[in-house]
């Protein structure tokens, strides 16, 4: 799968945004920040919206097991992650709509910004971004994820206990890679239509507008 690349000016949320750029500051000149430098920052609620993942290799097959997930993160796969494969904690088929976007940070060493349009019980839009950030030990790797989400509707008030659970058909994973060597792109010129961002080659483009209509799979 191709995914393509942007620059971070593509991160809305202010919280991953933050990480975003810790990633970067401890990255350095290396390939891939410690994840011995990591530390959320507490006063901002960081540790509720993070998910921290090993990235544990074995013959060819890559897995990925939960280490530990924030009390809001927790809320959005309804359930206890804490020591499992990560794959686990989801139904198959969004499993499966979910890994290329894992194995895709893992395989470029870049943070991973993916946008998924869902609706809670009660039929409320809702939109989850997240974005994962590639970690090293002793600067090789990546032996870790740090996953950052954050949900939010335009609707106000909505149900999160188990949104990316009991999916009734996926939705479609807008997913690219944020490449901090890139160039902002330009602002587009008056009466010119916004630029196209995809992921994979044939997939639709991620909206200008987040709350404009999304077809899913």
């Amino acid at each position: 799968m191709l995914f393509q690349k942007v620059h971070p000016s593509i991160v809305r949320s202010i919280r991953q945004v933050s990480l975003m750029r810790d990633w970067l500051r401890a990255r350095g000149r290396d390939a891939l920040p410690d994840i011995l430098d990591f530390v959320p920052d507490n006063r901002a609620g960081d540790a509720a919206d993070i998910i921290m993942i090993e990235v544990v290799r074995q013959d060819e097959r890559v897995s990925y097991f939960c280490q530990s997930a924030g009390e809001r993160v927790q809320q959005l796969f309804d359930q206890e992650m804490a020591g499992r494969l990560l794959e686990d904690c989801l139904d198959p088929p969004m499993a499966k709509a979910a890994r290329p976007i894992w194995d895709a940070s893992v395989a470029h060493q870049l943070p991973v910004y993916c946008i998924i349009p869902l609706a809670d019980p009660k039929g409320c839009p809702v939109t989850v971004e997240q974005i994962f950030l590639p970690y090293g030990r002793a600067r090789k790797g990546p032996d870790f994820l740090v996953g950052v989400l954050h949900a939010w509707s335009t609707e106000g008030r909505f149900i999160s206990h188990g949104l990316l659970r009991n999916v009734t058909k996926v939705p479609l994973h807008w997913a690219v890679v944020v490449d901090p060597a890139l160039k902002a792109a330009e602002p587009a010129a008056e009466g010119d239509s916004a630029s196209e961002i995809v992921f994979d080659e044939g997939a639709p483009a991620i909206p200008d507008r987040l709350d404009a209509p999304i077809k899913g799979i």
